[in-house]
């Protein structure tokens, strides 16, 4: 490290000597109290040229950071701190609400929630809850904001088949390399499997979800488990508990063969050996449920 600093300044110094000897000379100029006056200022100012001056180091400074220079983020610390009331905020601004609709709303949901009942099956349960939540909404919004609440209701329920119809779709192309064509053929046929599975649960239930445009709070179910309720629901169950294994096996093997129609004739014979070696896990999970209810 120090022949590289050092190689440099000695071939500066020599060239230095080689320039000063090759100079021509030239007569010295004559001594007077005026040029050694003169001399002496320009010896110190020489002398103190290598010194840094404050001015250059106070130019190399960084510059300081003020809270002002984020004003999004000063913004975002003032906002809402939950999720409901980010959800409340968000509603009064699609509806217009006024000041005395928002309690009306909040309290609706605590009395909902109150009003659940463990003694009917749940997805029954989160129906006629959701039922009776739009029936209270009807009583004290008027025509125009209830005609905005449904466009809320059908934004969430496209934004939610979007969300995860991209999702499996993402999950699939962090293995499978796909073409831009094989993307959105497969794309458009998860949109549809998801708008076919979300077409299941009523639509009243789906506004006690946690992701319901309504503040539900933290005890909103989340759509995975509503979905599951709605597929489960089958008489068969019900009537013989005994019958419930073989129900949920065959849930579990229409999911796996849904998945497969999603990309049967879009992926070429080594992509989908690709995609069957990634659902490996659930078909070996079928097959341990199958063999436990054989036993």
């Amino acid at each position: 490290m120090k022949s590289q600093v050092l190689l440099p300044a000695i071939a500066a110094a020599i060239g230095f000597s080689i320039a000063w000897i090759a100079k021509p000379s030239s007569p010295p100029p004559a001594s007077t109290p005026a040029a050694e006056s003169k001399a002496g200022p320009k010896k110190s100012e020489r002398g103190n040229s290598s010194r840094p001056r404050s001015s250059s180091i106070s130019e190399r400074r960084p510059t300081e950071v003020n809270a002002g220079d984020f004003p999004l983020t000063d913004l975002a610390a003032q906002g809402p701190k939950t999720r409901e009331e980010a959800k409340m905020l968000r509603l009064a601004e699609a509806l217009g609400l006024a000041s005395d609709q928002q309690p009306q709303i909040l309290k609706l949901i605590e009395e909902s929630n109150a009003a659940a009942n463990d003694t009917i099956p749940i997805l029954e349960d989160l129906t006629t809850r959701g039922r009776k939540i739009e029936e209270t909404l009807a009583t004290f919004l008027d025509a125009e904001q209830l005609a905005k609440f449904e466009e809320l209701r059908v934004r969430e329920r496209e934004n939610r088949i979007e969300t995860r119809s991209q999702s499996a779709l993402m999950q699939v192309i962090r293995e499978i390399d796909l073409s831009p064509g094989q993307r959105d053929e497969a794309l458009a046929r998860l949109r549809q499997a998801e708008k076919t599975r979300i077409q299941t649960i009523p639509a009243a239930a789906t506004l006690l979800l946690n992701t319901s445009v309504l503040p539900t709070g933290a005890k909103g179910m989340s759509i995975e488990g509503l979905m599951a309720l709605a597929q489960a629901a089958h008489p068969a169950t019900q009537v013989d508990p005994a019958n419930a294994q073989q129900q949920i096996l065959q849930h579990q093997r229409q999911k796996l063969e849904d998945k497969l129609k999603c990309f049967d004739g879009i992926f070429t014979p080594a992509q989908m050996g690709q995609y069957h070696a990634i659902l490996a896990g659930e078909r070996t999970l079928i097959d341990r449920m199958q063999s436990q209810s054989e036993k």
